[in-house]
């Protein structure tokens, strides 16, 4: 069983993966300050666009803390060494699956101002499901229509984003969507 940390070199550098979550923390902690400068007063209903990112960087900061203390513990213990380590994989790497991964990533982006946030959403979840392996319709459709309507939820619901609705009939599906579901 391989041992984490094996491989750093004694003295200072044995402690430059413990420096990492140190530096994550401390960008956690600085950024929020320096975001979203405005002279726009905040919106008393929902959270605002400022939301999200505040939260991934908290979020950030929590996890952050959290490995700083497992791994003072675990340099507390004598002969131990930082849990920092490269994941061991258990099938080979697929460039081309990570490439098709990409295109998808970059097809969603193309497609949204002209489909619309719910609907590129969901053939995302759905595709990324089927690509991924997931065959049984009664989970990858649920999982498609849950996702999508928690996704319209937390952005454009909680955070006040304004995302794209689509053209045409994406727009008017759209718009029935948002007020079946109460965000508009």
């Amino acid at each position: 069983m391989p041992q984490a940390g094996r491989g750093i070199p004694p003295g200072f550098l044995r402690l430059l993966p413990t420096l990492i979550p140190l530096a994550l923390l401390v960008l956690a902690l600085v950024l929020p300050g320096h975001m979203f400068q405005s002279d726009q007063t905040a919106s008393r209903v929902g959270l605002g666009p400022a939301a999200w990112p505040r939260a991934m960087l908290m979020g950030m900061a929590v996890f952050a803390a959290l490995w700083i203390a497992r791994d003072i513990w675990v340099l507390s213990a004598a002969g131990r060494k930082p849990t920092l380590s490269i994941p061991v994989e258990d099938t080979p790497y697929h460039f081309g699956k990570a490439i098709i991964g990409l295109i998808m990533i970059v097809a969603y982006g193309w497609l949204l101002p002209k489909i619309g946030f719910a609907t590129a959403t969901a053939i995302f979840i759905l595709v990324w499901c089927l690509f991924g392996g997931l065959r049984n319709l009664l989970v990858v459709v649920p999982v498609t229509l849950i996702g999508t309507i928690a996704l319209l939820w937390l952005f454009m619901g909680l955070a006040l984003m304004p995302l794209p609705r689509g053209a045409g009939v994406f727009d008017n599906f759209s718009i029935w969507l948002l007020r079946a579901t109460g965000i508009y």
